[in-house]
């Protein structure tokens, strides 16, 4: 089935509506206001509906919300697919819970039968114009519609505001074991498209497997990702296979004076569980959630005062290979209130914001007060039990884990484990190895232990395991001789800006920078990585730059410290370090 983009200034335009003007899309130079949820299960999933098992907590949970949103004036407000119960979108129109003029909401509803649209219009009849694409597919073909729903207020022909409810509907079933989607589903054939003023920014919503749809079209994604936000809401266990992500790769290949967007992927939280029928079988997903913001290369910092102030609340940083910066919501469910700037504004140049989405607040369900209230609280990510893996890795983390600056700890990991490269630049966040994200966006990083992946987890293990085999090494064995006195015990693993390319510490001696390369690593991995250590030293040319030391267990599990013949030499003499050898 083919799907077409329609702007939305012309479907309202055919109404005697004018096109509103959205805040989120005014192109100047002040930043807008966002509130996205990433509710919590159970789900229920059947033959005459899916969305919520439980629609009066979903009813309680979404009026809250939304009012959430009216009392902080937000200026875009988000819900996943499937989420919105009927019953909270016709209080909202009936009410006074609904956007300001200037204000947008993108809620994705529970499933919709043609009779329950009906109901709804009728419903908004005196309050809200209820507008939808006309469905001519025979009765038998599927129950339900899986609708988003675009609320806004706008001017009629005589200046009067008006409220408006534009409904769109999902082009494209998922892909599921037993096709259950496939066969319940009733199709739509229109994404809807809002422009900003002066017709410089837009945006635009797609509604979780509609991203099969985008993936084989590059003229729709083109139309999707010029100076554009595109909204991704989902109901998805997988959200990371390659079917749901390959529109993404694509947009990011692609020239980027042509695709500078903002792609937002708002999902359900993880650990959710689907049930048939109430009460009856139910299965756990045992998910990741997903829920990501993805931004162009020159529009987001990876400063560490950026970086680290949104990790602390639960949005946290990676670099896309495909150069684009990705901030990674926290599973759990919640709210998250965020300020983004403009994607462009058309003003001076010196208004262009270039810090990226910041992290305002984190909300989280109080079910005593039934509100969604404000938690500061930096939430749990997987670092305590990863520096708790084993005794070894315990006393080894046991300064590290009183940061509150996972950068820290990652890089502080990064060269316990070996550098390969002697860019002095390897620390920053954009440039940190764990911080990487490949196509298959698993995320690596060695302190978010939150995802799925087992490849992904293992390496987190064993990386922290040898930082722990670090610390027990230099505590136990007899040391190199540029690096003795940090024998017998009192050493410290650790990070600092002032000193970025040196890992252990000690009170009253010098710094190093010593890696641990596990069980009988490659001759070249040694010769790199120590390679890479002198040239980091030599560079910084501080009093520290000749200790250097990179050992490894044998395969009888001794010990070795690998033998650098020409230390002195080579860190005093800006040669570079080539004579390394086996043994003590």
């Amino acid at each position: 089935m083919s799907i077409s983009i329609r702007d939305v200034e012309g479907i309202l335009s055919a109404r005697n509506l004018q096109n509103p003007s959205l805040d989120a899309l005014r192109p100047d130079h002040q930043p807008y206001r966002t509130l996205l949820l990433q509710p919590s299960g159970p789900i229920l999933a059947d033959d005459t509906r899916i969305g919520p098992l439980d629609l009066q907590l979903a009813d309680q949970q979404a009026r809250s919300f939304l009012e959430l949103a009216m009392k902080g004036g937000h200026h875009l407000v988000v819900t996943p697919e499937y989420f919105l119960p009927i019953s909270t979108l016709v209080w909202a129109v009936q009410g006074p819970t609904f956007p300001a003029v200037g204000t947008l909401w993108v809620l994705g509803c529970e499933s919709m039968t043609p009779k329950q649209l009906e109901g709804l219009v009728e419903a908004c009849s005196g309050h809200a114009d209820v507008i939808f694409e006309k469905d001519d597919s025979a009765a038998v073909q599927g129950v339900y519609f899986d609708p988003v729903a675009y609320c806004f207020q706008t001017k009629d022909g005589e200046g009067n505001f008006k409220r408006v409810v534009l409904i769109q509907f999902k082009t494209i079933s998922s892909r599921d074991a037993h096709f259950f989607e496939n066969k319940n589903l009733r199709c739509g054939t229109t994404l809807y498209q809002f422009k900003g003023d002066e017709d410089v920014l837009s945006l635009a919503t797609i509604i979780c497997s509609d991203a099969f749809n985008v993936a084989q079209d590059d003229l729709l994604r083109r139309k999707l990702s010029n100076l554009a936000t595109l909204i991704h809401i989902q109901l998805n266990p997988k959200p990371r296979h390659s079917d749901y992500l390959r529109y993404r790769i694509d947009t990011f290949s692609k020239n980027k004076a042509l695709n500078n967007c903002d792609i937002v992927c708002l999902n359900w939280a993880e650990n959710m569980v689907q049930y048939d029928a109430p009460g009856g079988k139910h299965e756990a997903w045992k998910n990741e959630s997903g829920s990501a913001w993805y931004i162009s290369d020159d529009r987001c910092s990876s400063k560490d005062e950026e970086v680290e102030r949104n990790e602390r609340l639960g949005l946290y940083y990676s670099r896309h290979v495909k150069h684009r910066h990705v901030l990674h919501f926290h599973f759990a469910p919640a709210a998250f209130e965020l300020t983004v700037a403009k994607i462009a504004q058309t003003g001076s140049y010196v208004h262009d914001n270039v810090t990226g989405p910041k992290l305002d607040a984190r909300y989280t369900w109080d079910s005593g007060s039934q509100t969604w209230a404000s938690n500061a609280d930096s939430p749990e990510s997987g670092l305590t039990s990863l520096c708790s893996l084993t005794e070894r890795v315990g006393e080894a983390f046991s300064t590290l884990r009183a940061s509150d600056s996972r950068l820290r700890i990652e890089r502080a990991i990064a060269l316990s484990c070996g550098l390969t490269s002697s860019k002095p630049s390897w620390y920053g966040a954009a440039s940190l190895e764990s911080c990487r994200l490949g196509e298959d966006e698993v995320v690596r990083r060695d302190t978010l232990a939150l995802d799925r992946d087992a490849s992904a987890q293992s390496t987190r293990e064993e990386r922290a395991k040898r930082v722990g085999s670090l610390n027990h090494i230099l505590s136990t064995e007899t040391l190199p001789f540029n690096i003795r006195d940090l024998g017998k015990g009192g050493i410290r693993v650790d990070w600092r800006p002032d000193k970025p390319h040196v890992n252990i510490y000690k009170d009253g001696v010098q710094p190093a920078l010593v890696a641990y390369l596990g069980m009988d690593p490659h001759p070249d991995l040694v010769r790199g990585v120590g390679d890479a250590a002198f040239e980091l030293l030599r560079l910084e040319n501080k009093q520290h730059q000749d200790r250097v030391a990179v050992c490894y267990r044998d395969q009888d599990g001794r010990a070795v410290f690998a033998r650098m013949t020409q230390v002195t030499d080579i860190t005093r003499g800006g040669g570079k370090a080539t004579n390394i050898d086996e043994g003590l």
